[in-house]
């Protein structure tokens, strides 16, 4: 669900401690209220507490093929599906062998441990369930799913640097699932005022920062 936020200020709020106490309270309002998602506004919403907002683009190599079985089947298991929906998944997993042809030579055929079925009905919905551990640190910074693509939001103002995230998502949570991050795909893009520009904060070590990045369908620019 989306949540319409609307800001209105006191015009007779002219001190910095009313402004700062309407700030704040805009701010608990829109965690709690719209942390299910968020939309395309979402970068505008920050932008009236913040000078700019910081969005990672992460990108996993070969995010479906690496996905090991053993991993995903103990995540399953806590879900408490009925035994028999556990089972066929199981079954709809294991079993799979591969063969490479080089020529008119074939190689034997090897059994297959990991990788979700790319085309396959359950294998976007086998990936968020991968995923689903993937979460920030801070209940302030957003992070957005959809399959393989993840998306990072962190306004100027968090309790928690993009930077201790970053690194939490890169040698904690991709470590422990068998995940690699991709660096050189993995993207950038700083939402700013313009009067920001000039003072922005300094780039994530090895990661490029973009003024245009293609989320989905949808390009998002700095300005």
């Amino acid at each position: 669900m989306y949540i319409k936020c609307t800001v209105v200020y006191d015009a007779h709020a002219h001190t910095l401690m009313q402004m700062q106490r309407k700030k704040y309270e805009l701010k608990v309002y829109w965690v709690k209220r719209n942390r299910v998602r968020w939309d395309n506004n979402m970068q505008n919403i920050y932008l009236l507490l913040n000078s700019y907002v910081r969005c990672l683009m992460i990108d996993f190599s070969k995010a479906f093929d690496v996905v090991r079985h053993d991993v995903l089947g103990t995540k399953l298991a806590q879900l408490n599906l009925p035994p028999s929906v556990l089972q066929w998944i199981i079954s709809f997993l294991n079993g799979r062998t591969q063969q490479v042809k080089h020529a008119s030579s074939f190689s034997s055929f090897k059994p297959i441990n990991m990788g979700i079925v790319q085309g396959s009905g359950l294998g976007p919905t086998l990936y968020i369930v991968m995923a689903s551990e993937l979460k920030p640190l801070s209940v302030i910074n957003i992070l957005s799913k959809f399959a393989d693509d993840t998306t990072f939001l962190v306004p100027e103002n968090t309790d928690i640097d993009i930077s201790v995230e970053f690194e939490h998502f890169r040698n904690f949570w991709a470590k422990v699932n068998h995940m690699i991050m991709n660096l050189l795909k993995t993207k950038e893009i700083v939402f700013c005022r313009p009067s920001a520009r000039s003072f922005l904060p300094s780039c994530l070590t090895g990661i490029e920062r973009v003024v245009s990045a293609k989320l989905l369908v949808v390009t998002f620019c700095s300005n």
